[in-house]
């Protein structure tokens, strides 16, 4: 009870303690940051230099936008003018909506227009009316004759000649216009000089041949305009009645003749005047074509010259006579006809195989015509604008609004549109294309010129490179105006222009630590190599340089004028000082040859970083010959020498010389692999060399300061991993990583010089690290663990064991720096320039090593110290396990020993590191071993049972301490010595005396079949096993090279033969054959036979001893053998009951005593061990 009490008052005292010190201890930043200042961060200059960013090559910061000021600002032009036109354009468009549609009533669309443009209700109503009293635009259809099929047959070849007339039937009386824009007469005086006979002569012909011609002319176009007019749904006293009056299709016209052929193939297109789309019809006759006297063409060229409404009158006319005449001459057969209303047509047009019908129940028809219809208009409101691109100004000048409109909207980067529209955006967009008649390459070229000029707010370069795909796919030779191609060859050169410039910046546009600037430059190379490679840019942009010629004089500016500007930032009186300025910029530009290089490489044909570093070296060679020609008094190369030199600056000039060594080196690291073979220029090495063996000497005086400084104001550190640790450790593990990495960046010109500075700096960060582990060790002594420590040890200190350990292995862990130090590198070199064997590597190694093995010993000597306090209690566990009842499980005798470890380790297991943990692990194994082994030698001789019940303890020890492979590893308990020997022991121990001694003779048989020679000679004997009789065999021939024993050089061998092991045979003799007098090859041959059963035990052999035989004193051992009894034939499964010959190596077994025999011999009540023992010193 008193030491609970004293444990929880201790407790809480600590607890107490350590609030206040946290409390009062100051960050671990605080502590590092004035441990690096100690010295005026004289480690961490030498690794921030490749990381050092210049303020004047700093990335720009990206420009914003406002979107909101630039929408109301926007135009086309740049005035308001343009811009209220361009909203007049896009409510005019939607007032004169044409085709059919469904969807976004007008008025929605309107509202959308006003948001986009940003415009109040007054200027919007302004603007309506403005709209509203546009002259209306003058629809027209057009119409793609493509081709029919499956036409019926109506010459006696089975073909047919087919060829088309189509119309516009008007609806309701109205108005004609002329396609020509001419000027239209009143209603109805147009119907009165239709309907009238009127006298056309004064109309001058329009063919010498017309007189000739017109009545042969009215047959052919007769048919047409009947078909016209049944197509009404006239009666025939209305057909009658009409005879007189006109025919009512505005304009007809003709197709081509199709010479023998039921599938004929025009691709001819017309365009027809709409006076009321919501009533008017579009028909089509098909014809076969009999008359070889009129051309079908005459008629259709004479139908185009009709001028005004007059002509087209008296056409009207003379076909509703010929109509109505009885002729008797060749007439064209009708084929089929379609008829469709014009309000039927969507707005996107329509293209579809339309099924042909009949005039009459006596037309017969079949087949199908294709046609592609769609409707335009021609706005009669600009016919006075010279402008002829004022519709794709216009239509540019609407996706730019909206676009724009739509990007403010989604509240999105500028760079993350990718063209979406609403759907009223998209609808005007629709309606405004249609009534201008744009093509979809119109459309897509008004996309590119729309979209590219919106570059200086940041547009996708992603999504411009999908616009322009999409106008080059469209594109097709001879298609576009002189006027459209000059406006895109305009918008392509600013493009280009604008690329160039980007690429002239790249490195502040595009920098390369965001991942989206690198798509961005990605995008612009790929939307630039489209545009500069296509047939487009050709026609639009002729006689321009290569994509990959441009683009390569573009990066070798860029790095000329990069380098330029560095050397006007690095600028400085000290010439080394804007040195190491210079180089610094200049390598942080090569260090983007890794981002920059595969984006050229991928898109374009040119190398940027060999174009770039070409450039750069250039110009620093330049650079370097002006300064070491300047005439001033401080030259370069004299600055350097002295720099090399000075002393009194608090390592200023050193680290400055370093810093340019490190720059130069770097800067050659950045070569390609054409240039690597170029010879480095090593005139200044010698300043460098010196200035590397100056480093050391510095090093090292500073790095042991920071050592005692940084243990000084050790704290321990808060991890959330509740592993313990200080801050010391933090200081040294950065400092030798500094030094590690400063090393293996310096390249010293002297082979020699760089073995020795080597081996001087493994030496420092060995001692700095031996150093460092003392001084922690010597801390934690002084703080109460030293000596002999008690069973209880406080909390706090048990925390300040762990802290110290933990440090240790991991200052341990930054030994492992091998690989950094090169030496596979350094050791060819050496060996070229001297000719010698680098033979000290292996001092270097041993340096190495031996600091690994001396601080993993005294991390070990104090662990063995945390865990050797618990000894005694742990000695008698191991007595409790030992002399338990042997009623008692061995895994509840064992349980208070588990139990006691499992405790000491659960107060370290989160608060030491993994390794660390596992020593403590192995040091209890360490101090249980010898106490179980102690435990085995002071109790020779017991039952088996004894033995097997701590063998099994320790089996379950090794589960405990191996953890399921979390704990010791298998192979440390295989490697561990005095383990293996318990393990060994133990098991001999538990093993019966049968087995013990049947493992004797296996042993000694192994080793005779193991013998590489016969050193004490060979018996030859033969063997076989009589089944029926049960009798062994034995027949002993003689013997070879035996060694002389005897003072003649010769000997008196004779053989004695023994069944063993001979409890298994207590009844079978000793056979012994004849002496042989004087010899080392004698020959016995005698046989000798065992009554034996044929099932034999588990092992059992012919022993064989030759002795030699004396007079006077007792015989010699000169020799044994073995014949296992399984390979005798007859027994077992050996195959065959004939004598076989063995040939046997005679061996001497070993004079020490083996482990089987000592365990056989502390079995004094064991009657068959002690006779056994007793056996071995028989002499024959």
């Amino acid at each position: 009870h008193a030491q609970a009490w004293a444990e929880r008052q201790f407790s809480r005292a600590s607890q107490l303690i350590r609030s206040s010190s946290v409390a009062s201890t100051p960050s671990l930043r605080e502590i590092r940051n004035q441990v690096q200042a100690s010295d005026g961060n004289f480690f961490e200059h030498f690794t921030t230099i490749a990381h050092t960013t210049m303020p004047s090559l700093s990335a720009k910061e990206n420009e914003t936008f406002d979107i909101n000021s630039l929408l109301k600002n926007c135009s086309i032009n740049g005035d308001q003018k343009s811009l209220e036109d361009l909203y007049v354009e896009a409510v005019y468009t939607i007032v004169h909506r044409v085709g059919r549609f469904s969807g976004i009533a007008d008025d929605k669309l309107t509202q959308y227009v006003q948001q986009s443009f940003r415009f109040d209700d007054e200027r919007h109503m302004h603007l309506l009316s403005r709209a509203n009293e546009e002259k209306p635009p003058v629809v027209l259809l057009n119409v793609l004759l493509l081709e029919a099929r499956d036409l019926i047959a109506k010459d006696v070849n089975g073909f047919s000649d087919p060829f088309s007339m189509m119309g516009v039937i008007p609806g309701k009386t109205s108005k004609f216009r002329a396609l020509d824009g001419s000027s239209v007469t009143d209603k109805s005086e147009t119907e009165k000089e239709l309907a009238s006979n009127v006298d056309d002569s004064d109309i001058p012909p329009l063919s010498p041949r017309t007189a000739e011609k017109q009545k042969q002319l009215g047959g052919v176009l007769h048919r047409f305009g009947g078909s016209f007019q049944r197509r009404i749904g006239s009666s025939k006293r209305q057909k009658k009645e009409s005879d007189n009056k006109q025919i009512p299709a505005k304009l007809i016209k003709a197709s081509s003749v199709q010479r023998k052929t039921l599938n004929p193939k025009w691709n001819e297109k017309f365009q027809f005047v709409v006076d009321d789309v919501n009533t008017d019809r579009f028909h089509m006759d098909i014809w076969d074509h009999d008359d070889e006297e009129q051309s079908v063409m005459d008629a259709v060229t004479s139908l185009n010259h009709i001028s005004g409404l007059k002509g087209l009158g008296r056409y009207f006319k003379e076909v509703t006579q010929s109509a109505r005449a009885d002729s008797q001459s060749c007439m064209d057969d009708f084929l089929g006809c379609i008829t469709l209303r014009i309000k039927d047509i969507p707005s996107v047009g329509i293209e579809d195989w339309f099924t042909l019908e009949k005039r009459s129940e006596r037309s017969e028809v079949s087949g199908q015509v294709k046609l592609k219809l769609w409707l335009s208009t021609k706005e009669e409101r600009n016919e006075l604008d010279e402008d002829d691109l004022i519709d794709v100004r216009q239509h540019i000048g609407l996706i730019r609004q909206f676009a724009l409109h739509e990007i403010s909207q989604s509240g999105a980067p500028v760079s993350a549109y990718q063209g979406e529209l609403s759907s009223a955006a998209a609808t005007i967009l629709h309606q405004h294309a249609i009534q201008g008649d744009l093509t979809e390459l119109h459309q897509a070229l008004c996309s590119w010129l729309a979209y590219s000029s919106l570059l200086n707010i940041g547009i996708s370069y992603s999504f411009l490179f999908d616009v322009l795909s999409d106008l080059i796919s469209k594109w097709v030779p001879l298609i576009l105006d002189k006027d459209d191609e000059n406006l895109l060859g305009n918008s392509f050169a600013m493009f280009d222009q604008h690329c160039r410039l980007a690429i002239m910046d790249h490195r502040i546009r595009f920098p390369t630590n965001r991942r989206d600037s690198c798509d961005s430059i990605a995008n612009l190379l790929r939307c630039m190599k489209l545009m500069r490679e296509s047939c487009l840019y050709e026609k639009c942009v002729p006689l321009q340089r290569s994509f990959d010629a441009t683009l390569s004089a573009q990066v070798e500016m860029s790095a000329e004028a990069y380098f330029k500007k560095a050397m006007e930032d690095a600028a400085n009186d000290d010439p080394c000082v804007e040195l190491s300025l210079l180089l610094d910029s200049v390598n942080i530009a090569c260090a983007q040859f890794s981002s920059y290089d595969p984006i050229f490489k991928a898109f374009t044909g040119i190398d940027y970083a060999s174009i770039s570093y070409y450039q750069f070296n250039r110009m620093l060679e330049e650079y370097l010959c002006s300064e070491l020609m300047s005439e001033s008094a401080m030259d370069l190369k004299t600055s350097l020498i002295e720099a090399s030199k000075r002393d009194g600056d608090n390592g200023r000039s050193l680290i400055t010389l370093i810093r340019i060594h490190f720059a130069l080196l770097e800067f050659r690291n950045y070569r390609t692999s054409k240039s690597k073979d170029d010879e480095d220029n090593d005139e200044w090495g010698f300043i460098f060399d010196r200035a590397i063996g100056k480093w050391t000497d510095l090093m090292r005086v500073r790095a042991f300061a920071r050592v005692d400084l940084s243990c000084q104001l050790d704290a321990n550190i808060q991890a959330s991993n509740d592993i313990k640790y200080s801050s010391s450790y933090v200081d040294i593990c950065h400092m030798i990583e500094q030094i590690i990495t400063t090393w293996e960046r310096m390249r010293v010109s002297d082979v020699r010089l760089r073995v020795d500075l080597t081996e001087k700096v493994v030496q420092s960060i060995c001692k700095i690290a031996e150093y460092y582990v003392d001084k922690i060790l010597a801390q934690l002594a002084s703080d109460g663990f030293c000596g002999d420590l008690q069973v209880f040890i406080p909390g706090a200190l048990v925390s300040m064991f762990c802290a110290a350990i933990n440090n240790a292995e991991q200052v341990r862990r930054r030994l492992l720096f091998h690989d950094k130090l090169h030496l596979d590198e350094i050791a060819t070199i050496y060996r070229r320039v001297t000719q010698c064997e680098p033979k000290w590597r292996n001092k270097i190694e041993k340096e190495i090593d031996d600091c690994d093995r001396y601080i993993n010993e005294q991390i070990d000597a104090t662990t063995d110290r945390l865990i050797r306090r618990l000894r005694s209690q742990l000695k008698k566990h191991v007595f409790h396990l030992a002399w338990s009842p042997y009623a008692c499980a061995v895994e509840s005798a064992i349980k208070p020993l588990t139990d006691m470890l499992d405790a000491e380790l659960s107060s370290v297991h989160r608060t030491l590191l993994h390794k660390n943990f596992v020593r403590v692990m192995l040091s209890q194994l360490n101090t249980l071993v010898p106490l179980l082994q102690d435990c085995v030698d002071e109790n020779p001789g017991l039952e088996p049972i004894f033995y097997q019940r701590l063998y099994d303890g320790c089996s379950v020890l090794t589960d405990f301490f191996h953890a399921d492979g979390k704990g010791i590893s298998m192979e440390t308990f295989t490697n561990l010595p005095v383990y293996q020997k318990l393990m060994s022991t133990l098991s001999l121990n538990q093993t019966s005396t049968v087995q013990l001694i049947e493992q004797y003779y296996k042993d000694l048989l192994k080793e005779q079949n193991d013998v590489s020679e016969c050193k004490y000679g060979i018996l030859n004997v033969r063997a076989y096993y009589n089944t029926n009789s049960q009798t062994l065999v034995i027949d002993v021939i003689g013997a070879k090279q035996l060694i002389p024993l005897d003072s003649n050089g010769l000997s008196d061998p004779f053989v004695v033969t023994e069944l063993v092991p001979r409890m298994r045979y207590p009844s079978q003799p000793l056979a012994r054959t004849r002496v042989v007098s004087k010899s080392l090859n004698p020959i016995f041959d005698e046989t000798f036979e065992f009554h034996i059963p044929s099932k034999i035990p588990s092992f059992a052999a012919v022993h064989f001893i030759v002795m030699d035989h004396d007079f006077l004193r007792s015989n010699d051992f000169a020799g044994e053998a073995f014949l296992d009894l399984a390979e005798v034939p007859g027994i077992g499964t050996a195959a065959g009951s004939a004598l076989r010959q063995f040939n046997l190596i005679l061996i001497h077994p070993s004079k020490k005593e083996k482990a089987s025999t000592a365990v056989l011999s502390s079995r004094k009540d064991d009657k068959d061990a002690q006779d056994f023992v007793r056996s071995l010193n028989t002499v024959y």
